[in-house]
């Protein structure tokens, strides 16, 4: 397929024909990895969504910061997918000239709604911490996690979008005016991206050392909250496709690791953070691995030592509905955070009436009122003793 004739006797390789083998099969791969992840990732919110809302009942902000997320993806999905219809993977030179404006509005695009999704997906994972760590320090630490989030999404899509003005200077360099050095702000956004990576996903592992749990399930839960590990890997990888995609004169061949690995970054960092949140889909889907690893467990958390506990949102949620449904749906398929609020057992001091865990209302009220009826009854009898031991009676 790839030879030609060079004279009578001998051959020689079209590399022609080779190169152009070469993009159509980066175009296919370009394609297939949109496709691809794209699917998963819409699959695990759209699982997210449908256990927090129909079978948990507890919608919650990080929830709805992912779904704006997997949105914001679909659209960096279609850019590339409108980059690779315009030149990406090809050869610059072997496309017409009126394909560049279109790519280059393309590539803009991509790169708005990457940062914003990625900054999205981390905002969301602070939240979905808030709703299950209820330790004060995590609620503090979260608190200004988002805080400081919210800013920095506001400053780098201020960035992106006016990195040229006026902005069309971007994709025409003829226009008058200026634009910021393109390189030294995606290095700075990569490296920043990295940075609070590691800080998020570091977050939780010193609260899940300090659970009284089996070992088995400590294990699966340090496993579950390491895998956003993944994006870390992913991010410093990026990180060096960057300057190629910067300052390479043949920028639709160039582009393709950065566009791939800047979308395998933000679909992973969303199927990470909605793993957790999908519990009790394995544990029906693979009862016998999840049911092992996350059954329920009487050993008392020992979460007394950092302090009292904080009600959460999920727990509110699971406070509010009638007691028997509860027990019914902890028993059924549990919220993904019940193992980490000591949710699976009540309990009680050996000195006092008071609780140094409350995560449902109703069961500690009626364990409560259950006391208050025994010392009633204690009460009538000290009272009238000769009542109660009268043969009359």
């Amino acid at each position: 397929m790839y030879l030609r004739w060079a004279d009578d006797g001998h051959t020689t390789m079209d590399y022609r024909s080779l190169d152009s083998a070469v993009s159509a099969s980066r175009s296919l791969e370009i394609r297939a990895i949109l496709v691809t992840f794209s699917i998963v990732s819409a699959t695990a919110v759209a699982l997210r969504i449908y256990i927090r809302s129909r079978v948990l009942h507890c919608f919650g902000w990080d929830d709805g910061f992912m779904v704006t997320a997997q949105v914001l993806t679909f659209g960096a999905a279609v850019a590339i997918g409108l980059e690779n219809e315009y030149g990406l993977g090809y050869h610059t030179w072997e496309q017409p000239t009126s394909a560049y404006v279109p790519y280059m509005k393309s590539f803009y695009a991509s790169v708005v709604v990457y940062n914003i999704a990625m900054c999205l997906v981390k905002i969301g994972i602070l939240f979905q911490y808030r709703r299950v760590f209820a330790l004060p320090i995590i609620q503090r630490i979260t608190l200004y996690g988002i805080i400081f989030m919210v800013a920095w999404t506001v400053v780098i899509a201020f960035l992106n979008i006016f990195i040229c003005v006026p902005v069309a200077k971007f994709w025409d360099s003829n226009l008058p005016g200026r634009c910021l050095d393109a390189l030294t702000i995606w290095y700075v956004m990569a490296g920043f991206n990295l940075v609070t990576d590691i800080a998020i996903f570091c977050l939780p592992l010193p609260v899940i050392k300090s659970l009284n749990l089996p070992p088995r399930q400590k294990i699966m839960l340090f496993a579950i909250f390491s895998l956003g590990f993944f994006t870390c890997v992913i991010s410093i990888y990026r990180i060096r496709t960057l300057k190629t995609a910067a300052s390479t004169k043949d920028p639709n061949r160039d582009n393709v690791d950065a566009a791939i690995w800047s979308f395998l970054e933000v679909t992973i960092a969303i199927i990470t953070a909605c793993l957790p949140t999908l519990r009790p889909f394995f544990s029906r889907l693979m009862p016998r691995i999840f049911a092992s690893s996350f059954g329920r467990s009487n050993r008392p958390s020992n979460y007394g030592q950092y302090g009292h506990f904080v009600q959460t949102p999920s727990s509110q949620c699971l406070s509010n509905m009638p007691r028997t449904r509860t027990e019914e749906r902890s028993k059924r398929s549990m919220d993904d955070t019940s193992t980490l609020r000591g949710s699976d057992s009540v309990a009680l001091p050996p000195t006092n009436n008071t609780l140094h865990a409350r995560p449902y209302t109703g069961v500690t009220a009626s364990i409560m009122a259950g006391k208050k009826r025994d010392h009633s009854d204690e009460e009538a009898q000290s009272q009238s003793p000769t009542e109660a031991t009268s043969p009359s009676q």
